[in-house]
């Protein structure tokens, strides 16, 4: 009874202060006033300093970040949402903490290692912009990729910068182990575009001189090309009770998911998790879907069975709001007024009647209908 009193208080309390300032609580009214002493201090994220932005290749650098004295503890593998100023404007993007939980209570430090995208709108700049000192906003961390400790024989396939999850978790095994961890049999198969592109190659080497439970296994992918069947059926450790997680470039994890459906393997030993919209697949797909927008009056066709509805507005000059990407901040809720789509993230589909949808997660299977 006290929890339901408590609960109910709780609502009235938001209620009131809704009804009161238009905003969810008190901290969010007063953040302009709060940022005049605090920059870039927000009232629903954590704000944090940069530490070092070090450089691990060409193409990917790792923030450590002296975390605020809120952020909670994490799970190896969980990711966090990182957002910056950035000319006047707030953005957001998800990135796996690739440092472990155990690094960050003796040392109150994270690590993000990410990748520059090319044509991306954040990463190219991050590196340039960011420096030791630099004040960014966290998260508290979330997702569900983790290892569990009842898997006795683990097979770790990573791809480019996949590797950021398991290294959190190797990490934390090597600074932590428990009884668990030592009776753990666990192989990394790690795929990288040429030799020059092994991050952390040197830790995990380490790990694997360390723990004669832990495989290392790095695969030139420009000599010894991507994942197939023979890479893992060679694997001697593995055996019908392995439980195998992928981490990696959208192709790559799909593929894997075959090759091992291929070799018979129980897709509850399967475990992976996408940074984006899964690849859609199915029957009732119409390859040519069409796509109103009916307050912007325009009507396109949709020819790829994987674009979102999201970049399919944004590839036709129409600019609605977004954050994330991955179906997690929910700024993009859209009106759909009929048609049905397919939900990436939660794996089902619409009704044909109107319903409010996430457009980054959402890809038509048919004709289509936004309020947008």
């Amino acid at each position: 009874m006290q929890t339901i009193a408590s609960t109910k208080a709780s609502k009235a309390w938001h209620w009131f202060i809704g009804s009161l300032t238009n905003h969810q609580s008190i901290r969010a009214y007063f953040e302009p006033v709060i940022q005049m002493a605090l920059p870039q201090w927000r009232s629903d994220l954590l704000r944090s300093r940069v530490v070092e932005v070090r450089h691990e290749s060409q193409d990917m650098f790792s923030l450590v970040i002296k975390a605020n004295k809120r952020f909670q503890a994490f799970q190896a593998g969980q990711y966090i949402e990182l957002t910056v100023e950035k000319d006047g404007a707030w953005l957001s993007r998800y990135f796996s903490i690739s440092s472990s939980p155990e690094y960050f209570k003796k040392t109150g430090l994270i690590e993000l290692s990410i990748r520059i995208q090319s044509h991306g709108k954040i990463t190219p700049w991050l590196p340039k912009a960011l420096k030791a000192g630099s004040l960014v906003n966290i998260s508290k961390a979330m997702g569900e990729f983790t290892l569990n400790p009842e898997h006795q024989s683990v097979c770790m396939i990573a791809g480019g910068s996949g590797i950021t999850p398991f290294r959190s978790m190797l990490q934390q095994m090597n600074l932590k182990p428990n009884s668990n961890d030592t009776q753990q049999d666990i192989t990394l198969l790690y795929y990288a575009r040429s030799s020059e592109h092994f991050l952390f190659k040197k830790e995990f080497e380490s790990f694997a001189n360390q723990n004669s439970n832990f495989h290392l296994q790095l695969i030139d992918s420009e000599q010894l090309g991507n994942i197939n069947g023979s890479h893992i059926s060679l694997i001697e450790q593995l055996n019908s009770d392995t439980h195998f997680y992928i981490c990696g470039p959208t192709p790559m994890i799909t593929l894997g998911r075959k090759i091992l459906s291929d070799l018979n393997v129980n897709n509850a030993h399967i475990h992976y998790e996408f940074f984006g919209p899964e690849p859609l697949s199915t029957d009732l797909q119409n390859d040519n879907a069409q796509v109103l927008f009916g307050r912007s009056n325009k009507q396109v066709v949709s020819t790829s069975n994987n674009q979102t509805l999201l970049e399919l507005a944004e590839n036709h000059d129409l600019k609605p709001v977004s954050g994330c990407r991955i179906g997690v901040c929910h700024q993009c809720i859209c009106q759909k007024k009929s048609g049905v789509v397919y939900n990436s993230k939660t794996k089902t589909y619409s009704d044909t009647g109107a319903q409010e949808i996430q457009l980054c997660i959402s890809v038509p299977v048919n004709d289509v209908v936004l309020d947008l």
